[in-house]
C-alpha cells in the first residue's frame, strides 16, 4: 500500500522558486493488488424467519469474494539488484472482528439477538475470527478466493431484530 498525504504549498514574492512539500506513506512487499470492489463490500443479508433460524441453525449462504489482481509472483531483492528472493507461492487470510461464539463467530450487532455472522471458504474451511486460514496457492495474474458468510444461531435466545457487523481482513503472502 502507498498512502500520500501532502500540505498546502505556499510561495510569496520574495520566496519565488522555493516551497515545502510533506509526504509520508508506506511501501509493503505484495505479491498481488486487491481489486477495489473486494476491499470494501457491503453484504446485505435477506431477512430470515426466527424459526427457521431455530430448526435449521443457520441462515442461507451470503457468498463473497476476495479478488487479488496483477500478481506478479517474482521478487526482486531490493538489497542486491539484479537478484531474486524466492518467488511468492501461497497467500493467507485472516478475518477479524468481534467474536461470539466463544470465539468461534463474528458478533452481530444491533437489536437482534441470538444470532452470529460465521464465514467459510470455497472448501469449507471455517474462519475463526484473529485466526489465519489455511495458506491458498496463488495461481496466475488474476485469482479470486470465495467465502460465503452465515447467519448462525449462537445458543442465546433469539430476537427478531435488524443486525449488522464489521470484519476486516488481512492478505500475507509467502
Amino acid at each position: 500500500m502507498f498512502a500520500t498525504s501532502c500540505l498546502p504549498v505556499f510561495a510569496g514574492q520574495q520566496h519565488q522558486g522555493s516551497g515545502l512539500v510533506t509526504l509520508e506513506g508506506q511501501i509493503l512487499d505484495s505479491a498481488c493488488a486487491l481489486d477495489a470492489s473486494s476491499a470494501y463490500q457491503v453484504i446485505d443479508m435477506t431477512p430470515v424467519p426466527v424459526g427457521r433460524l431455530i430448526r435449521e441453525g443457520e441462515s442461507d449462504p451470503h457468498p463473497f469474494s476476495l479478488r487479488l489482481v496483477k500478481c506478479s509472483l517474482t521478487r526482486p531483492d531490493p538489497a542486491r539488484p539484479g537478484h531474486y528472493l524466492p518467488d511468492w507461492e501461497h497467500v493467507r487470510v485472516t478475518f477479524e472482528g468481534l467474536t461470539d461464539r466463544e470465539g468461534r463467530s463474528f458478533a452481530a450487532l444491533g437489536s437482534s439477538q441470538g444470532v452470529a455472522l460465521h464465514i467459510t471458504d470455497a472448501n469449507g474451511q471455517e474462519s475463526i475470527p484473529g485466526v489465519p486460514m489455511d495458506l491458498t496457492p496463488l495461481a496466475g495474474e488474476d485469482m479470486v478466493l470465495n467465502y460465503v458468510l452465515q447467519l448462525v444461531g449462537n445458543d442465546q435466545p433469539m430476537a427478531v431484530g435488524s443486525h449488522r457487523a464489521a470484519v476486516r481482513f488481512r492478505l500475507e503472502y509467502y
